[in-house]
């Protein structure tokens, strides 16, 4: 394990913000370099965990800005906020800055309502939107006045139109493709998940994809109504299912197989891995403390990774889901 502390943080935290852009590009259609493609990606988690973790590296942060500035549509805000104030892994500020910069081009006011919000109810010191560029203010009126309202100074955002339409009926844009045939909605969600995953109960449904459980049930009742989904006793639960074999290839094409992250525990570990490290003085630590802190942050993400994902308790597990650089970089994980 590595010693120095400012070294140690600056590399994992380059491969996990690697492994953001992977995931940004691939809703883009592109494979994403080191991460592989059957996974899905959750939008809502990726933008949440992003506005943060963004934060120590621009390229990442207005990456995400410019996908959301076509793809927008496609977010489900109502999701969204509710994932901000449960799972801990969102930048509120940041994320609130981004909503307002979007409010211009929607016409249906939801980036406005999320916006609004998130708006501190005074304003106080402003701070840098990237934390590796503290201490380097913009000059006199080259400052983003949305995102100052927010409390951030950044230089205003320009938006780069790299970003293109999602890539539908791909492996990871299975809730954007859901979402363009049912309705951005709890209810193309629950497909999606069902579609990757089988089968599932209401309140197992809901903790995964951040619902009310009696909102899932009410939506698995409908399907099972209309004759798509069927439910069966387990338990004290109704457990419900759906012909993966006939609704696959609608949501995903007729070859292509898909595999489920537990994306809101993902999240919570990276953050935690991140902020972990961040959250110590790198200039005064010793090589015991630094190599303490490290180990620190990871077994904090350790945890959360692990119980979302069991096989990622093997290296080539680690690989598959998160691309080689970051596996590599992650190998205490198999410490004690």
């Amino acid at each position: 394990m590595p010693t120095s502390l400012a070294a140690s943080r600056t590399d994992l935290t380059e491969a996990v913000l690697d492994f953001l852009v992977d995931q940004w590009r691939r809703l883009n259609g592109s494979d994403g370099g080191s991460s592989p493609a059957a996974f899905i990606i959750d939008p809502e988690v990726l933008v949440a965990l992003t506005s943060s973790l963004g934060r120590y590296d621009s390229r990442v942060f207005d990456a995400m800005v410019d996908w959301l500035g076509i793809n927008g549509r496609w977010i489900n805000v109502q999701r969204l906020f509710r994932l901000i104030h449960e799972d801990g892994y969102a930048d509120s500020a940041a994320l609130g800055a981004v909503a307002a910069s979007l409010v211009a081009q929607d016409r249906s006011g939801k980036w406005r309502r999320l916006a609004t919000s998130l708006l501190p109810p005074a304003p106080g010191q402003r701070v840098a939107t990237f934390h590796r560029a503290a201490g380097r203010v913009p000059p006199a009126g080259q400052i983003d006045e949305v995102f100052a309202a927010y409390g951030l100074e950044r230089a205003p955002l320009v938006r780069r139109a790299q970003a293109g339409p999602v890539r539908m009926r791909q492996p990871g844009s299975i809730f954007c493709t859901s979402r363009a045939v049912f309705g951005v909605s709890a209810r193309a969600d629950v497909m999606a998940y069902l579609v990757v995953n089988r089968s599932s109960h209401a309140r197992g449904l809901g903790a995964s994809l951040g619902y009310n459980h009696m909102q899932v049930r009410a939506v698995l009742q409908a399907i099972e109504q209309a004759g798509i989904a069927v439910s069966r006793p387990a338990g004290r639960t109704l457990q419900y299912s759906i012909d993966a074999e006939v609704w696959s290839p609608v949501l995903v094409g007729p070859t292509a197989a898909v595999e489920w992250v537990a994306w809101r525990r993902l999240a919570r570990g990276l953050h935690a891995l991140v902020t972990t490290l961040w959250g110590g003085a790198a200039d005064r630590a010793d090589p015991s403390l630094a190599a303490y802190l490290v180990g620190d942050a990871i077994r904090a993400a350790r945890a959360e990774i692990l119980q979302g994902h069991p096989w990622l308790a093997h290296p080539g597990g680690r690989a598959r889901l998160l691309g080689e650089p970051l596996a590599r970089r992650l190998a205490a994980l198999d410490g004690p």
